[in-house]
């Protein structure tokens, strides 16, 4: 009997995949949320740091690094987990994490995501990426396939961990016997990061690309001015019916900015996106996803 309610004491310590997953998301949502913040106060590492070699990258994985160690050492579980009551213990025995396990933990969390997130964004911008970048790319695609399996084996129950990389550092997620141990002024530090949860939340919403095509944008399209207020020798300069902006040739592989609404060569603003990253007639910031290719019927 003492054995049969141990059992059923494990079973109940088990998270579900949702559970899980919906901690994953909330980690997962801190790195994008505070690039947002910090890019809209231009918070950002800008030095020199030997000859010609110019650093210019964000703060956010240093934040967020900072945010999931502490975490990690308070209650042995990352940001998102914590808010879900789970906790990181070992497979084999049950103990919480060693400070190397704690170490490793925040470092795989912050910097896996930003690594693979550089990567393809880097590919889909059409960049001149490295053979290694390339590599990089299809390790990322095998570890997400062992993810799923991994997944799925936790879900029939025949796995203990549901990652690979859980599996790699001998880690499982279960349900604290007790709640932490912590001081008054460490708990109500640690709540008020929970509770910017929810602002992460709303600040990712609101960024949020098909949250901003389905409202229809943030940004009016732009007056076109009138040819009578422009100068006389502007007049010649501008593009003819069926003319690329940039180019002022007739358009080949038309695409439309869904941000201005001007049409360009495929080329044309591919080429012109990667050097200012704006829209050439209006000057709005665009990025690859908000190219439309247009095709004619």
């Amino acid at each position: 009997m003492a054995e049969a309610a141990n059992v059923r004491q494990n079973l109940q310590n088990v998270p579900s995949i949702f559970e899980i997953s919906a901690a994953e998301t909330l980690d997962n949502l801190i790195y994008p949320a505070l690039s947002k913040v910090f890019d809209y106060f231009g918070l950002r590492l800008d030095f020199k740091l030997w000859g010609n070699l110019h650093v210019r990258e964000e703060v956010s994985p240093i934040i967020t690094w900072i945010l999931q160690y502490l975490y990690l050492r308070k209650r042995a579980s990352s940001f998102g987990e914590s808010f879900y009551g789970l906790q990181r213990t070992a497979t084999a025995t049950g103990e919480l994490l060693t400070r190397q396990q704690q170490f490793t933990s925040a470092t795989l969390l912050t910097f896996l995501p930003y690594i693979e997130r550089k990567l393809r964004s880097r590919s889909a911008q059409h960049e001149n990426t490295y053979a290694w970048e390339s590599q990089l790319i299809n390790l990322f695609h095998v570890y997400n396939a062992s993810k799923a399996i991994h997944t799925f084996l936790y879900l029939i129950k025949y796995a203990k961990s549901h990652s690979p990389l859980f599996r790699a550092l001998r880690l499982t997620l279960r349900y604290p016997s007790e709640p932490p141990k912590e001081d008054k002024w460490t708990y109500i530090f640690l709540k008020m990061l929970e509770v910017l949860a929810f602002f992460l939340q709303f600040i990712q919403w609101w960024y949020s690309n098909d949250q901003r095509r389905k409202l229809g944008g943030t940004l009016q399209n732009p007056q076109a001015m009138p040819e009578r207020e422009l100068p006389k020798e502007l007049k010649n300069t501008l593009p003819k019916n069926g003319e690329c902006p940039v180019c002022l040739l007739p358009l080949q592989t038309p695409t439309a900015c869904a941000v201005s609404g001007y049409v360009y060569c495929w080329k044309c603003i591919v080429t012109h996106l990667k050097e200012q990253g704006t829209c050439p007639v209006t000057s709005y910031p665009i990025t690859i996803e908000d190219l439309v290719r247009i095709y004619e019927t």
